[in-house]
């Protein structure tokens, strides 16, 4: 394809190639060529060959920087983009450039830095030429979702949600693009804290620094994010207690991947005597969010560890009954049980896999999982050991149980590299504890009763919430700086933290018994449970993180529907329960506000009891409605197996093939509940050709996924609501 010689120059130099780089048009299309016929490695060695003979031209800097990047020679890109911003330093296209090698690099707040020079370098180039309105490249364009994706997989929410609302701003990209980056921001799992999108505040006063301050504003305004924080810190001095000072400093950080910056100045907002208290509370909480970004590892953590101990056993077939005697011991010991173990994983690496495995439990009542323990025999160059593997606190509290058993001494534990670490609070919420099982398979569950599985479901959620009120108020936890929850109330500060932790996993918390676990710490720890809000307009002028407290009765039919779909999209679970049995109790709404509310409710139900009532209600509005009941009836097989009921899972598996065999879909979802439920898929498929699973003895093809947009809109009232898929949650902004 030929090149147009009056498009701007490749190398974001602001002129028209033909009075830029004429002399390299023809070498620029045979480079084009290569890359549209997918020879990525053929162009760049053209590129390196033709910097060779003229050193130092931007369109050859540029092009070679970007096919490195996309060859993934990330050294070697960080070198050119080093090169072509020393040669051009207010090259938009070398600063955007640039961002993305810092960024690759993890160095975030550099990336921020230079691109918001881009920005600004790019608007005044484009001012120069006179051209305003085309003053930003495709290629500026594509480096900012770039560092979108890149901000968000670094849990730099505030840098990439700023460059989305700055491509919104400016309308830069197709619209599918940037709900597609929104969409990314928002699975990258955004904090509670941080799911609420705050906006630059004016002063509104006649100071003295109103005009400095109005000035900051505008910079801002204008994408000059860097000048407007500058502006902005230069007024501490004089103007310290006006909340909008610290409001905007905080935010403008958030957006320049400062996270450190950002928690104080939240934190000094916090402390200002007239800041309202939820007001205080939440700014205390995006400020730990914040903490938390900027130093994930911060003190204290709970990492996963191993300890060795080493099998005094003799050789040969002597050794190997003496490891018999060893497992049998294990075997009726109370605190251990075996567990399966695959080998594949050994044996793809080529070493020798564990003889066997076992969970090791404490004392407790239910027993709770401490470790897993792995005894290896005699190798060729390795004697028998013993291998416990947990997190640190468990495998201190499991060594001594295990040495006792097995008659050998542990080494002190050790991290293993490259597992990830877990906050103290998340490790309360992981125990798992051992349920007593039937020693036989129990009968079905008659209709109106609970299941087993219900019954176990039960126990283990009393259990780990009961562990989980008497440990964590005692805990010292990173958010409170190293204190625990109990010696932190005692100061004002402290107090917003731990309201602000408990508020949060009250609000956000997937299951009720969670939900009330949490509620129910305020009492010992001497917090003052929430007020009601009442608030007839709450969208727009209420962050989310309270919508819980509103009083739903007093709220229209439109609000309340506004405040269950965002609620849901942005993962506040309890507001959206509370909205969703508000608007099942009205007379007024339509079936597709009941279908809505019943379809939330049925995810967050617990028991099989209820999530049967759930369905049977569901099925009913699907008739209204005219809907497809075909994923009500997978929903109801997956509970029908949880319960053991084996004539009413025959009886829906028939129901699917013969009314939703042709729907993609449903049969996507049969296969994910057959396979939970440890059923065979292939093998079914295999012997029932024709059957649920598809004709011709294959199992379905998986799904097309939804569009990533789709999965990420956000809500705005009087819009469609989004699908609110998987665990990542979204950003919501006042008045939509």
């Amino acid at each position: 394809m030929a090149i147009d010689t009056y498009a701007p120059c490749p190398g974001g130099t602001g002129k028209k190639i033909k009075f830029c780089c004429p002399d390299l048009v023809g070498d620029l299309e045979q480079i084009d060529k290569l890359i549209e016929g997918d020879q990525i490695t053929a162009a760049l060695d053209q590129v390196k060959r033709l910097e060779e003979k003229q050193p130092g031209r931007a369109c050859l800097l540029a092009t070679r920087t970007k096919l490195e990047l996309s060859t993934k020679q990330f050294a070697a890109a960080a070198e050119t983009s080093r090169r072509f911003l020393e040669a051009f330093p207010d090259n938009p296209l070398a600063l955007g450039q640039a961002a993305i090698t810092d960024a690759l690099t993890g160095q975030l707040q550099e990336a921020a830095a230079r691109f918001d020079k881009a920005r600004t370098a790019a608007v005044a180039a484009g001012k120069a030429a006179g051209e305003q309105g085309q003053d930003v490249s495709p290629e500026l364009v594509r480096i900012a979702g770039t560092l979108v994706q890149a901000a968000a997989q670094l849990g730099q929410v505030g840098f990439a949600q700023g460059i989305v609302e700055w491509l919104n701003d400016r309308g830069l990209g197709s619209e599918e693009e940037r709900q597609l980056l929104a969409a990314v921001v928002g699975s990258a799992g955004v904090p509670p804290a941080l799911r609420t999108k705050v906006g630059l505040e004016p002063a509104g006063g006649g100071e003295s620094w109103a005009p400095d301050f109005e000035l900051g504003l505008k910079q801002a305004g204008s994408w000059q994010l860097a000048k407007a924080l500058t502006t902005f810190r230069s007024l501490k001095g004089v103007a310290g207690d006006c909340p909008q000072l610290h409001t905007n400093i905080a935010t403008l950080c958030e957006m320049m991947a400062r996270p450190m910056e950002a928690s104080e100045s939240w934190l000094a907002l916090a402390k200002l005597p007239d800041t309202p208290a939820d007001d205080a509370g939440e700014a205390t909480g995006r400020a730990m969010a914040l903490e938390t970004i900027a130093n994930p590892e911060r003190s204290p953590v709970i990492r996963f560890a191993s300890c060795v101990a080493p099998l005094q056993l003799p050789a040969g077939e002597d050794g190997s009954a003496a490891l018999e005697l060893l497992e049998d011991k294990l075997r009726h010991d109370p605190h251990s049980e075996p567990a399966a173990l695959d080998r594949s994983p050994w044996v793809s690496r080529n070493a020798a896999p564990p003889r066997s495995a076992w969970r090791i439990y404490d004392d407790g009542d239910p027993a709770r999982l401490l470790a897993s323990l792995l005894l290896f025999g005699r190798q060729t160059d390795r004697d028998p050991e013993a291998v416990l593997q947990g997190f640190a606190p468990d495998i201190e509290t499991a060594a001594p149980m295990v040495a006792e058993i097995l008659g050998c001494t542990f080494a002190a534990a050790g991290d293993l590299a490259g597992m990830p670490v877990v906050s103290p609070t998340n490790w309360l919420l992981g125990s798992q504890f051992k349920m007593a099982m039937p020693s036989s398979p129990p009968a079905p569950a008659k209709a109106g009763e609970p299941s087993i599985f219900d019954t176990i479901m039960e126990r283990q959620q009393e259990a780990l919430w009961k562990r989980f009120t008497a440990v964590w108020p005692d805990t010292p936890l990173p958010e409170l700086l190293g204190k625990t929850p109990r010696q932190a109330v005692a100061d004002a500060e402290g107090r917003r933290r731990v309201t602000a932790l408990i508020t949060e996993g009250e609000a956000t918390s997937r299951r009720t018994d969670a939900t009330a676990g949490w509620a129910g710490l305020r009492e010992p720890l001497g917090l003052p449970m929430e007020a009601v809000i009442d608030l007839p307009e709450p969208l727009g002028q209420l962050p989310p993180l309270r919508w819980h407290r509103l009083r739903m009765a007093s709220l229209s039919l439109d609000q309340l529907r506004g405040v269950l779909v965002t609620a849901i999209d942005a993962g506040f679970e309890l507001a959206a329960e509370r909205a969703a049995d508000d608007l099942l109790s009205r007379s007024e709404v339509t079936p597709q506000d009941r279908w809505e509310a019943l379809g939330f409710l049925l995810q967050r139900a617990e028991t099989s009891l209820r999530k049967l009532e759930i369905i049977e209600q569901l099925r009913g509005i699907a008739k209204e409605i005219k809907a497809s009941a075909g994923m009500l009836e997978v929903a109801e097989l997956r509970v029908r197996l949880q319960r053991g009921d084996e004539a009413e899972a025959t009886r829906l598996l028939t129901v699917i093939q013969r009314d939703h065999g042709g729907d993609r879909r449903v049969l996507q979802a049969l296969t994910e509940v057959l396979m939970e439920a440890g059923i065979d898929v292939g093998g079914m498929a295999s012997r029932a050709a024709g059957g649920p699973l598809g004709a011709g003895g294959q199992a379905p093809p998986p799904a097309a996924p939804a569009a990533a947009s789709e999965a990420g809109k956000l809500w705005t009232p009087g819009g469609e609501s989004a699908s609110g898929g998987g665990e990542g949650k979204k950003i919501w902004t006042p008045g939509g």
